[in-house]
């Protein structure tokens, strides 16, 4: 066999390993990652809050009712007989 081959084929073994050792090492981080508790800076804390809030106002907000001045009364009871 040349030599040719003979690097190759160790390069593919070493391909190989470094692709299953990257496998590993990406599976270990992404499992340690889902462990770990999510990091949120103040700005976003502070922006959901906001959000929070005014979603509670306007769960809360009632439309305001005005009585117009040409309006028909509306407290009309229809004639007894």
């Amino acid at each position: 066999m040349d030599l040719f081959w003979k690097i190759m084929i160790a390069g593919a073994a070493l391909v190989g390993i470094g692709w299953i050792a990257y496998g590993i090492w990406d599976w270990r981080e992404r499992k340690l990652e889902k462990e770990r508790p999510k990091v949120r800076s103040e700005r976003y804390q502070q922006a959901s809050s906001s959000v929070a809030d005014y979603a509670k106002k306007l769960a809360e907000f009632k439309k305001p009712t005005y009585k117009r001045q040409d309006a028909p009364p509306t407290d009309t009871k229809p004639p007894q007989e």
